[in-house]
C-alpha cells in the first residue's frame, strides 16, 4: 500500500504538469517566426502564387507564335471508292499497266492503306499574334506583382495581428494585478469591518467590484483566445494550438519620422496597374493589325503502305500560305472599338484609383500624428490614475477614505491602464498600415 501511494505521487509530481501542457498545446513564437510562416503557409499567399503559375502558363502558350507545330499521325484506311483506290496505288507506288484497265478503274475492289505523316506548321509573320504575346506577357509580370502585393497585405495583416496579441497579454496581466489588488482589498475591508471601522455596505461593494475585475479577467483572456486563433489562421496554424508572443512588449518610440510622400510610384499593386494599362495598349494595337495579311509555311512528310506501319513509299510536300481578312463582316472593327473602350476603362481606373491612394495615405498619417498624441496624454492618465490610486489606499489604511471612493479609484486606474494599452495598439496600427501604403518600414 505504501508503494501504491509512493507510485501515485511521482505520478502526479511528473507526468500530470505533461498531460496538462500537451492538453493547452501553447506555442511561443516571434513575429519574425510569424512573417516567414505565414510566407509559406498562409492560404492567400498560397492562392495568389497559383494565380501566378496560371498567368505564367498563359504566356508561354504565347509561344506557339515563333515555335513550329509538329504532329505526328498514323492512318489506316479500307475503301473500295475507285478515285481514293487509285489514288492510294499512286501513293503505295504499286500502279501497273494492268491498272488502267477500265473494268479495274471502274471496280478495283477492296484495298488497304496505311498512311505514317509527319506535319510541320511554322508561323512566319503575324502582327497580331505578336502584340497578344506581348499582352500576354504584361499580364503575366501584372499578376506577379499583385502576388507580391498580396504578400505584403498578409504581412501587415500578421504584424498588426501579433502586436494585438500582445496587447491583449498586456491586458491579462492588467486584469490580473487588479484581481490581485481587489482581492485584496476585500480582505481589508473585512478586516476593517470586524474591527467596526467600516459599514456592511464597504463590505459588500468590494465583494461586488471582487467579482466585476475576475469577469473582466475571464473575459480579457478570452479576448487573448481569439488573437491567438486570428493569428494562427494567417499562419496557416492548426486553431487548436494556442499562440503566445514571445517578443517583448516594447513601448513604441514616439519619434517616427513621418515621410511627406504622396505616394509610392514603385510600389507592386501601382505598377500592376501600369502594367494592366500597358496591356490593354497592347490588345488594342493586335486588334488593329488583324486587318493587315498572316505568313504561314508549311511541310509534310508522309509514308504510304498496304502494311500497318509500312514505309515502302513515300513523299514529301513544302509550300506557304499567305491569307488576309479584307472583310470579315464588322467584326474586326467591333474588336477595335471595343479595345479603345477597355483600354480607356483601364485608364481611368487607373486615376482613380491613384487618387483613392493619396487619400488613404493622408488618413493614415493623421491616424499616425493622433495616435502618438493619445499615446502621450494615455501615459499621463495612466501615471495620475495610478498616483490618485496610491494615496487614496494610503489613506483607506489610516481610515481616512472611504471603501467606495478606493474602488472608484482603483477602477479608474484600471481603465486607464487598458485605455494606454488601447492608445498603443492604435499607433502601432497606423504605423503598419501607413507601411503597407508605402510600402517602406518608417525610421
Amino acid at each position: 500500500m505504501q508503494k501504491l501511494s509512493y507510485l501515485l505521487i511521482i505520478f502526479f509530481v511528473f507526468f500530470i504538469p505533461f498531460i496538462v501542457l500537451a492538453q493547452t498545446n501553447e506555442i511561443k513564437i516571434s513575429l519574425h517566426e510569424a512573417l516567414l510562416k505565414a510566407e509559406e503557409h498562409n492560404k492567400e499567399i498560397k492562392k495568389s502564387k497559383a494565380r501566378v503559375d496560371i498567368a505564367r502558363a498563359n504566356y508561354q502558350q504565347s509561344h506557339s507564335l515563333f515555335l513550329p507545330g509538329i504532329n505526328l499521325s498514323h492512318t489506316a484506311v479500307r475503301t473500295n471508292d475507285p478515285l481514293a483506290s487509285f489514288g492510294f496505288k499512286l501513293k503505295q507506288e504499286v500502279v501497273t499497266a494492268a491498272d488502267f484497265n477500265p473494268v479495274l478503274l471502274n471496280d478495283p475492289g477492296s484495298m488497304n492503306n496505311f498512311l505514317t505523316q509527319i506535319k510541320v506548321e511554322q508561323p512566319l509573320l503575324n502582327f497580331d499574334g505578336i502584340h497578344e504575346r506581348k499582352a500576354a506577357k504584361l499580364g503575366f509580370e501584372a499578376v506577379s506583382l499583385e502576388s507580391e502585393r498580396t504578400s505584403e497585405y498578409i504581412k501587415f495583416q500578421v504584424k498588426k495581428a501579433y502586436k494585438q496579441l500582445q496587447v491583449a497579454q498586456e491586458a491579462v496581466n492588467v486584469f490580473e494585478k487588479t484581481k490581485a489588488t481587489a482581492d485584496a482589498y476585500l480582505k481589508q475591508s473585512l478586516d476593517f469591518f470586524e474591527e467596526d471601522l467600516i459599514k456592511e455596505a464597504d463590505v459588500l461593494a468590494a465583494k461586488v467590484r471582487a467579482l466585476e475585475v475576475e469577469n473582466q479577467l475571464n473575459q480579457t483572456k478570452n479576448q487573448r483566445k481569439g488573437a491567438s486563433d486570428y493569428l494562427a489562421l494567417l499562419l496557416g496554424v492548426d486553431l487548436s494550438s494556442s499562440l503566445l508572443a514571445a517578443d517583448i512588449f516594447e513601448l513604441p518610440a514616439l519619434s517616427v519620422k513621418v515621410s511627406d510622400q504622396q505616394t509610392n510610384e514603385e510600389r507592386s499593386d501601382i505598377l500592376a496597374y501600369k502594367k494592366g494599362v500597358s496591356a490593354k495598349e497592347q490588345l488594342l494595337k493586335s486588334a488593329r493589325n488583324k486587318f493587315l495579311p498572316r505568313i504561314n509555311a508549311f511541310g509534310a512528310y508522309e509514308w504510304n503502305d498496304k502494311d500497318f506501319l509500312g514505309t515502302k513509299a513515300n513523299n514529301y510536300m513544302l509550300g506557304a500560305s499567305l491569307s488576309w481578312d479584307l472583310f470579315k463582316g464588322y467584326k474586326n472593327v467591333g474588336k477595335i472599338k471595343r479595345a479603345k473602350a477597355e483600354l480607356q476603362l483601364q485608364k481611368l481606373d487607373f486615376e482613380d484609383y491613384l487618387e483613392q491612394n493619396k487619400l488613404k495615405i493622408k488618413e493614415a498619417k493623421r491616424s499616425l500624428i493622433l495616435s502618438i498624441k493619445k499615446i502621450e496624454t494615455g501615459k499621463l492618465a495612466k501615471e495620475q490614475s495610478e498616483e490618485a490610486l496610491r494615496i487614496r489606499s494610503d489613506r483607506f489604511e489610516q481610515g481616512l477614505e472611504k471603501m467606495t471612493d478606493l474602488i472608484q479609484s482603483e477602477t479608474l486606474s484600471a481603465v486607464k491602464n487598458l485605455e494606454y494599452l488601447n492608445a498603443i495598439f492604435n499607433y502601432y496600427s497606423a504605423k503598419f498600415y501607413l507601411e503597407f501604403l508605402l510600402e517602406k518600414e518608417l525610421k
